[in-house]
């Protein structure tokens, strides 16, 4: 049996896991400001035709994708320090994440679970459990200031394939200044904004033809989120999250499937300027998981902290 203790102070284990942190709970909160412009606003049905393709690709992986299986690594850089951890990740919809660090010897190191509620942090080498809530605010202070972790289990999964973690009402569509995707607005959370690239050209403006919309065909994850922006109050520096390499992954036997980022990049001014990225290979979407896959059981021996 794990021996236990109640309330105990958090280790700098947790600092090691901080671009985990960012990566996944990078969700802002503030007052409702609107952004500045970037590129030419959309009006009439030419912002509805992006909108109306947009949340279509979205809600179509959303129900297709179900779960990721991967080999990962993080790898960080800020004004104070550098590293690089090896592992695997695993997912599951809407919420389950569970990521197992390597030591130099591929041997495991640490390993954590969470269900965006709760979740569990195993390090071998100190034989160490923490466990919480992901409002607890040990936990909370590891974060981007005012950073809602109530969000979580409603759009944990979301980050890592690429989908739409943020709400899904659209105050807002620019074309990008490149011409290569839209800018879409939201919302909520407010000063928040996504690139979305259609891999199909959107041009000349949709058509009308009699009373019926005629749009462009599309094929189910053809377009794709290349980048998020969550900005802090003064509306100058954003944090951004860049979803990039995107490949397709079999679904289903060896026929190609989605389209799934391979490598997603952090750039946060907070933090000591802190730059992460995750890279995921041998990435499989056609998995079978099952909730107890992302238990994680308490060794004989290890001290168990609960933090609140």
């Amino acid at each position: 049996m794990a021996a236990g203790r109640k309330t105990a102070p958090v280790s700098d284990c947790f600092r090691l896991l901080l671009p985990l942190w960012c990566l996944l709970l990078l969700l802002p909160a503030g007052c409702a400001t609107r952004l500045p412009p970037v590129g030419e606003e959309l009006t009439g049905r030419e912002r509805q035709g992006v909108e109306e393709l947009f949340l279509a690709t979205m809600e179509q992986r959303h129900r297709q994708m179900q779960c990721l299986d991967a080999e990962a690594e993080i790898q960080w850089r800020s004004w104070l320090r550098s590293g690089v951890l090896p592992g695997y990740l695993q997912a599951m919809a809407p919420n389950r994440l569970k990521f197992v660090g390597l030591d130099p010897l591929g041997r495991p190191a640490l390993a954590l679970t969470t269900n965006g509620e709760t979740f569990r942090l195993l390090l071998v080498n100190q034989a160490l459990v923490y466990q919480g809530p992901t409002t607890a605010e040990a936990f909370r202070q590891h974060l981007p200031q005012g950073l809602p972790a109530e969000r979580l289990p409603e759009s944990l999964f979301a980050w890592l394939f690429g989908g739409m973690p943020l709400e899904p009402e659209i105050v807002a569509v620019y074309r990008a200044p490149d011409g290569r995707g839209y800018w879409l607005e939201v919302a909520e959370p407010p000063r928040a904004r996504l690139l979305f690239e259609p891999l199909f050209d959107l041009e000349p403006p949709l058509k009308v033809v009699g009373n019926d919309d005629h749009y462009p065909p599309f094929r189910p994850g053809t377009g794709l989120v290349r980048r998020i922006q969550l900005f802090e109050p003064d509306q100058r520096q954003p944090a951004e999250i860049i979803y990039d390499d995107y490949r397709p992954v079999p679904q289903v036997g060896d026929e190609p499937g989605w389209l799934l980022p391979h490598r997603i990049e952090l750039d946060s001014r907070r933090h000591q300027g802190l730059s992460l990225s995750l890279l995921l290979s041998d990435l499989l979407a056609d998995c079978a998981l099952r909730p107890e896959d992302f238990q994680l059981p308490i060794p004989a021996g290890y001290t168990l902290e609960t933090v609140d």
